[in-house]
C-alpha cells in the first residue's frame, strides 16, 4: 500500500496532504541523552539523562499546477506549491505545533517544522525542497508565585494586551491570511474572518495581477491593505 503524509496543526485549522511520496523519510533518534558527572578520584560518571528530540526529513517535489494534464490519476491531489511554501513559512515562523502521520509508518507525532528548503525547477513550476521536523516535547515549569501585591495595599499589576490593536495592516511580501491572523487575531484559524471583511479587495488585487479569483484568499498581494476583525 502507497503511504500518505500528512501535515495538521495541532489545532485542526489547516491540513496538508504531500502531493508526491518521497522515495524515503528518513527518521533521526539523536540517542540517549547523559548527564557527566566529575565525582572526585572515581572519574567521570554517565548518568542517563532522557532521550534526545527525535527528527523526521524528507527531500520531494511539490508539482506545479501545469504539470500534469487535469485530472490525471496518477497525482495523489493537486496543491499549489506556492501556497504550500507560504504555509510552511508560517509554521516555521511562529513555531506551530503539528502532528505529522505517515500512514503504514509508526511515524504519527506531534512535531515542530525545524527548516525547510525550496528550489524552483522546470517550466511547469515544480517546487524542489527537502524539509525536516523535531519532536515537540511539553515541558511544565513550576515557578513560586511573589508575595500578592494586593495584600500589601498596592495596586495589582496590568497585564498587558497579547493582540495587536492594529485596525488595519498592508500585506508585505510572503503574506498569508494564516500568518496575518496569526499576529492580529492570535489564532491562524481565524483567518476566514479576515477574508470575509476584506473579500472585494482582495480578489481585486488577485484579478489586477492576472488571477481569475484569489483562491478564496491564497493569493494575497503586496500593497493589499486588510481591515483587522475585532
Amino acid at each position: 500500500m502507497i503511504p500518505d503524509i500528512y501535515i495538521t496543526e495541532t489545532s485542526a485549522a489547516q491540513q496538508i496532504r504531500i502531493p508526491w511520496i518521497p522515495d524515503e523519510i528518513h527518521f533521526t533518534s539523536n540517542g540517549t541523552r547523559f548527564a557527566s558527572y566529575d565525582i572526585l578520584d572515581r572519574g567521570e560518571v554517565k548518568i542517563p539523562a532522557g532521550a534526545n528530540i527525535h527528527g523526521y526529513s524528507w527531500e520531494g517535489i511539490l508539482p506545479g499546477l501545469d504539470h500534469f494534464p487535469s485530472g490525471a490519476p496518477f497525482l495523489r491531489s493537486v496543491v499549489d506549491p506556492l501556497w504550500v511554501q507560504q504555509v510552511w513559512s508560517g509554521w516555521r515562523e511562529y513555531g506551530t505545533p503539528l502532528r505529522l502521520l505517515v500512514t503504514g509508518t509508526p511515524i504519527n507525532h506531534e512535531v515542530y517544522l525545524e527548516d525547510y528548503d525550496v528550489k524552483y525547477a522546470g517550466a511547469f513550476g515544480d517546487y524542489k525542497y527537502s524539509i525536516s521536523f523535531v519532536d515537540a516535547r511539553n515541558i511544565t515549569i513550576g515557578v513560586t508565585a511573589p508575595p500578592s501585591a494586593a495584600s500589601e495595599g498596592a495596586p495589582a499589576p496590568t497585564r498587558p494586551e497579547t493582540q495587536s490593536s492594529a485596525t488595519s495592516y498592508t500585506v508585505q511580501e510572503g503574506d498569508t491570511l494564516w500568518m496575518v491572523a496569526q499576529r492580529f487575531l492570535g489564532k491562524s484559524s481565524r483567518w476566514p474572518e479576515i477574508y470575509k471583511q476584506n473579500q472585494a479587495i482582495i480578489e481585486q488585487a488577485a484579478i489586477s495581477y492576472g488571477k481569475k479569483s484569489s483562491s478564496h484568499g491564497n493569493w494575497l498581494f503586496p500593497g493589499t491593505k486588510l481591515q483587522i476583525p475585532r
